[in-house]
């Protein structure tokens, strides 16, 4: 039978598909050897079954929900590499408009990728396991990653637990994900500018002048800017950062950085790759601000965990609802270095005027965040829109790398069956 199956109107196909909650993101999972050799021939497909064949915002022809965190998709298959088990390429479908966007990884439908590949019998459990390690080579990346699942008796994915995550109001078994030696993931430097901390000048519509902002520009898991909120023009904090003349602001600052990244030679040509770099505002912690859930289970103690930093988010040119799961890996891995804006504005920080004072730092010096020292088990408790969420950095005191970042979330199967494509 083939994968890709004509329907009796001979207008119409399908393609056998999952749809996963995978933490905070839900998407699609498909077989790798159901869809074409060529990954030039994805777009289509994934366009289809998504909604966003003609640019529907609503995505009303597909499975797709409208939002970028909704509008996800998963290619996974048996890896042929030594040191992975299956491989995993992650598609980002536009909302709006007839796009696909491979060029970054996704940490939450990552984390869906050890449950499908167990339950799709891409690998196995031995009998009377427990709990299985599954190695992952991110595609996009070119990354290792490591995804620790619960298996049931039947030696399957194991859904349930009392596991909680910010940004999902239900529970399910922990799923731990390392991602291995993230440092790097699209640029081949963990600070593509070759600074710790860059002050980035742009011009935006709604903005009376041009604004210096202070920033870390960082590539571990994904490429991400972390702007000092501080540094800010008044009028994002007076509107707020969901204002449309803040949203343009913030577009304008992820274009220039990606430029100073090496990702674009312009901003004009960074602004046709919505996806990467990344871009997060960043300040200190609000004490007792961050209560809704927890990336902690309720009754081991990190509910009454105070963060180290607060972040907002933005996705796709939007406020995204909570920081992305390699969001999270990259502030982790940023809070642990020092002399960058997250070490800066963690909870142990130096004071705002001590720290506008400083001219960007150079990466000259290999010492870990001070900070670091006072996390327990190397642990950096991030506050977002959602609630809280951890993440276990391990940083190498032999200079500014990263070893691994370990984060947990929790996945959950919706459907599974097959999906209708457009002609």
């Amino acid at each position: 039978m083939p994968y890709i199956e004509e329907q009796h109107d001979v207008r119409r196909r399908s393609i056998t598909a999952v749809m996963m909650r995978a933490g905070t993101s839900k998407g699609l999972f498909l077989h790798r050897d159901h869809l074409p050799e060529n990954t030039d021939e994805w777009s289509p497909i994934l366009l289809s079954a998504m909604g966003s064949a003609t640019g529907d915002k609503r995505q009303l022809d597909g499975v797709g929900g409208a939002t970028s965190t909704t509008s996800k998709v998963a290619v996974v298959g048996r890896s042929q590499r030594e040191d992975a088990d299956v491989d995993y390429t992650f598609a980002q479908v536009a909302v709006g408009s007839k796009k696909v966007d491979m060029s970054g990884n996704c940490g939450n439908m990552a984390c869906g990728v050890g449950p499908f590949a167990l339950d799709e019998g891409l690998v196995t459990a031995d009998p009377g396991q427990r709990e299985l390690d599954i190695r992952i080579f991110n595609t996009n990346t070119g990354r290792i990653l490591t995804s620790t699942v619960a298996v049931s008796a039947e030696g399957r994915f194991l859904e349930q637990g009392d596991h909680r995550i910010s940004g999902y109001t239900g529970s399910g078994s922990r799923i731990k994900i390392r991602f291995e030696n993230p440092g790097g993931s699209m640029t081949g430097k963990l600070f593509p500018s070759g600074l710790r901390q860059n002050h980035i000048t742009v011009a935006s519509p709604g903005v009376p002048r041009e604004v210096t902002v202070r920033a870390t520009l960082i590539d571990a898991a994904n490429p991400f800017i972390f702007v000092d909120s501080s540094t800010l023009p008044s009028v994002y904090h007076q509107l707020g950062p969901d204002a449309p003349p803040s949203l343009d602001l913030i577009e304008s600052i992820r274009r220039q950085g990606a430029v100073n990244m090496g990702l674009a030679p312009d901003p004009e040509t960074a602004a046709r790759t919505r996806a990467t770099p990344k871009i997060a505002v960043l300040a200190p912690p609000r004490i007792n601000a961050h209560t809704g859930g927890s990336s902690a289970t309720a009754d081991d103690g990190n509910n009454e965990r105070q963060p180290d930093i607060d972040v907002t988010a933005f996705s796709m040119g939007k406020v995204h609802p909570s920081l992305q799961l390699t969001g999270a890996v990259c502030l982790g891995a940023a809070t642990g270095i020092s002399r960058t804006v997250a070490s800066d504005l963690s909870r142990d920080g130096r004071p705002p005027e001590e720290r506008r004072r400083d001219a960007p730092g150079k990466v000259d010096v290999p010492e870990i965040s001070e900070k670091m020292s006072s996390l327990v088990g190397g642990e950096v408790c991030i506050g977002q829109r959602g609630g809280k969420i951890l993440a276990d950095v391990r940083v190498s005191p032999f200079g500014p790398r990263v070893e691994g970042v370990t984060v947990d979330r929790t996945a959950q199967r919706l459907f599974e069956g097959r999906v209708m494509l457009a002609a």
